[in-house]
């Protein structure tokens, strides 16, 4: 059964309303031309006696009495030609307000002739539902095959040109301004589809096409930091510099650089960094509409398009794609209204782009690795080493004032991003703090919950005023320290492994070490590497080891018996796992490595072996108890007196480590009582009691026997 002509002729079902932008006479040679130059009479005549709303298809085509209910179809053809003969056939001309449009599209993107028809076509087709339903009743449903037989007579053009004007690599799609459904029978307006603004300011003309080409070719925004800010990457960057630099001077096409690294790493700011350096423009592919709603993944590939055909006629442009992971993965054939827009299309734009384009994303899952075989070049942009993050963090403080210890604080957190840090510190200038405590507890506050929603922990603790000073010569170790250190600051690499009770200053002495190679420190707990996740664990000591190397940091893991234990006791997959990426990734570092242990005995041979020194840290011998005896007494303001008595006290008791010590110290501050030299002996004796005594004590159902 043939289907229903029942249209409503209401202009106002597009809710824009261009009474001035169309030559109506355009519109009807566009319809006869339908019948007449397409082929569509004969399928229309059929359906006639099916059309309850002949006189209102007759009002359109101006033949009001001649489509009366009861004139046959003979006769509706005879007078159809007549009306034919009298307006003619269409000539390319829709009217001087579409046509100035169609030229001023024409010359910001580089349209053919045949490309502007075909836009204005799909126009009407949009703005006169009648013509829409005509062209449906004349043809029904039509492939791309059928377009082009269609259209090429319909626009006074040959079917090689419309097939060229229709083909996903003719500016008019490339450009993003219309794409064409490919992939079904459709009828013929629900094969065009127009970018949104472009039926507006085509009909609207002038400025209002400027401002089109405005919203989706958008400028990026300032950047706030330089390429100084990036010393930790200062080699790729250099490279990418290079690249854009020539690429711009030879007008090299498929030039794609791709930033990737975790939110908040500084991946848009260094594209921006890297425009301004060149002295280029940048603009960025838009993330949202003019209303603020986001753009889907075919909307933006559309507007990068549309920038890559608008900016190739002007000189030192660059094309921001930010957030391309929504787009590039897994959705290229999800709901991007194109069919031509799948892997095919994105290699081919990656080796075609006229302009260089810097993609931006937080990570490369699910990316198909022919994108990334397609990249001129890939460049990690992790969070800042721990030297970068002092420097930023002190710039960016600065009119905050806070406090060196506080700055040294932040830095010791590896997770603590730039864009983490700027939105925090926004928010306590304007809150308007006047004491520095309080702008640095603020600041605190901010980034710890921060830190803690995305799972990174919370900044390092104030350092405690009652720390017991570290005295190197209190160590009592199977190695001469001091010649170790001597080697190291004449080469600053090897892989230590410091066992022995806890307490005993293992790693204290980490630190020490770091400082006199003067190296920063990056110092990680187990906590810090293990994840739930299938995985994951591996990933953070790979990402462990990277950011060492990247930094020139010392790098000091706490607790290294919960990666190194030996494989022959595993009972879980992942416990293998994670010994091998261990091993393998402390192989090839080329740093120095210090691990500290409290369970040595149940080591992997295998990480036994790679380990160039194990230093075996014991209790204090009792000429180094006596030292640190008498700096926790000054340290807490006491005097010593008969000292040869309180030394002899002090060599009967065994056990002693730094750590005693240090327990002591805390626990004076806790209890504000004054730490006369009985006093502390007191309490040196009561932790060596309690210590041997949860050494002893029973555990599970054996402590009630």
């Amino acid at each position: 059964m043939l289907e229903t002509f029942d249209v409503g002729f209401d202009e106002h079902d597009h809710p824009f309303q261009p009474a001035l932008a169309v030559d109506e006479m355009a519109v009807v040679r566009l319809a006869l031309g339908l019948l007449f130059d397409s082929g569509g009479i004969s399928r229309f005549l059929n359906a006639l006696p099916h059309t309850p709303s002949r006189p209102r298809l007759g009002q359109f085509l101006g033949l009001q009495e001649l489509l009366a209910d009861a004139a046959q179809p003979d006769q509706v053809l005879r007078q159809l030609t007549a009306r034919r003969g009298e307006v003619g056939r269409f000539d390319g001309r829709f009217g001087p307000p579409l046509d100035d449009s169609l030229q001023q599209f024409a010359s910001h993107v580089g349209l053919s002739t045949t490309e502007q028809r075909l836009l204005g076509l799909a126009t009407l087709l949009h703005l006169r539902p009648c013509l829409a339903k005509l062209a449906s009743k004349g043809f029904g449903e039509v492939d791309a095959v059928g377009l082009v037989k269609i259209c090429a007579p319909l626009l006074s053009t040959s079917e090689k040109e419309m097939r060229a004007a229709l083909a996903p690599t003719g500016i008019l799609l490339r450009s993003g301004l219309m794409t064409i459904q490919r992939d079904e029978r459709r009828k013929l307006h629900e094969h065009y589809e127009l970018l949104p603004g472009v039926i507006e300011a085509l009909c609207t003309g002038g400025d209002e096409i400027g401002i089109l080409l405005a919203r989706w070719v958008t400028p990026a925004s300032a950047p706030t930091l330089t390429l100084r800010d990036y010393p930790h990457l200062c080699q790729p960057v250099g490279l990418a510099r290079k690249t854009l630099k020539a690429c711009l001077r030879r007008n090299t096409i498929g030039t794609n650089l791709l930033l990737y690294g975790p939110p908040g790493s500084g991946k848009t700011e260094l594209a921006r960094a890297l425009a301004a350096t060149l002295g280029m423009a940048l603009y960025a592919v838009p993330c949202a509409d003019e209303q603020g709603d986001p753009l889907d993944g075919a909307k933006r590939l559309r507007a990068y398009r549309l920038a890559q055909n608008v900016l190739a006629r002007r000189e030192g442009a660059i094309v921001l794609f930010d957030e391309v992971e929504d787009v590039l993965p897994t959705r290229l054939s999800i709901n991007l209204g194109n069919s031509d827009l799948t892997k095919g299309w994105i290699n081919e734009s990656l080796e075609t782009n006229p302009l260089p384009t810097i993609w931006v994303c937080n990570g490369l899952a699910g990316f198909d690795e022919a994108y990334l075989r397609r990249f001129t070049q890939v460049i990690e942009v992790g969070l800042p080493p721990l030297s970068v993050r002092k420097r930023m963090i002190t710039y960016r403080t600065r009119t905050l004032s806070v406090s060196a210890d506080w700055c040294a604080r932040a830095a010791a957190h590896p997770g603590l991003s730039p864009a983490l840090l700027c939105q925090a510190v926004r928010t306590v200038a304007t809150a308007g703090y006047r004491r520095v405590s309080d702008r640095e507890a603020a600041l605190d506050t901010l980034l710890n919950a921060s830190l803690n929603a995305i799972g990174e922990g919370c900044l390092p603790s104030r350092n405690p005023v009652d720390a017991l000073a570290y005295l190197p010569d209190c160590l009592n170790a199977d190695q001469d320290l001091d010649a170790l250190v001597r080697g190291l600051q004449r080469d600053p690499r090897g892989r230590l492994c410091l066992i022995g009770p806890p307490g005993t200053g293992k790693t204290a002495f980490g630190a020490y070490v770091a400082r006199k190679i003067k190296r920063p420190v990056l110092f990680k707990r187990a906590s810090d590497l293990l994840s739930p996740f299938l995985g994951g664990s591996e990933q953070r000591i790979a990402a462990m080891f990277k950011e060492a190397s990247q930094s020139g940091s010392a790098l000091l893991l706490d607790e290294a018996d919960s990666f190194l234990r030996d494989r022959r006791s595993a009972r879980q997959s992942w416990e293998v796992t994670q010994v091998n990426e261990f091993l393998v990734q402390l192989e090839t570092f080329d740093g120095l490595f210090i691990a500290s242990t409290n369970l040595f005995e149940s080591f992997d041979s295998a990480a036994l072996r790679r380990f160039d020194l194990k230093i075996r840290f014991d209790y204090l011998r009792p000429e180094q108890a006596w030292p640190l005896f008498k700096a926790t007494l000054r340290q807490s303001g006491s005097r010593l007196t008969q000292p040869a008595i309180w030394q002899n006290r002090l060599a009967a008791l065994d056990g002693l480590t730094p750590g005693t010590f240090a327990t002591v110290m805390r626990r004076q501050r806790l209890t504000q009582e004054p730490l006369m030299p009985q006093r502390l002996l007191d309490a040196l004796v009561a932790e060596l009691t309690a210590v041997q005594q949860a050494l002893v004590r029973p555990i599970g159902f054996m402590a009630d026997l």
